[in-house]
């Protein structure tokens, strides 16, 4: 067996070992904004933050409240993330497929922020607003 091998699978390559890195980190990220956008979270929240400020105090307290909000910053901004591409290739297609939609609209979440408003100030016909 080769090194990187099991016996039923395909050699383990950096591209496939980083994709599968994404992908597991994505359902994870998916799996703990769901969870935490929940009602229950916040209550088992409240109720660690009071348990943990009478056994520890104020500073460890702290400093959990403050790496937990840390990690939950790249959790929910990957989420967001996704859910934002997702919904811009959606209206990309909608825009391409509409035959009285502006073509130079379509992938304008990429462009510089004074392009954008020029696009916003004009009419479908050229005019401007």
């Amino acid at each position: 067996m080769i090194d990187g091998q099991t016996p039923h699978s395909k050699p383990v390559t950096e591209e496939s070992a980083t994709s599968r890195a994404h992908a597991s980190f994505a359902d994870f990220s998916t799996l703990v904004a769901r969870w935490t956008g929940n009602h229950w979270a916040f209550l088992v929240a409240a109720g660690l933050v009071v348990v943990s400020l009478l056994l520890f105090g104020v500073a460890i307290t702290n400093i959990a409240i403050s790496m937990g909000t840390l990690l939950m910053v790249f959790i929910l901004q990957n989420t967001q993330n996704r859910d934002s591409a997702a919904l811009h290739l959606k209206l990309d297609e909608m825009v391409r497929t509409e035959p009285a939609a502006r073509d130079d609209v379509r992938g304008v979440e990429s462009r510089p922020a004074h392009e954008i408003d020029e696009l916003h100030l004009h009419e479908p016909d050229g005019t401007r607003v």
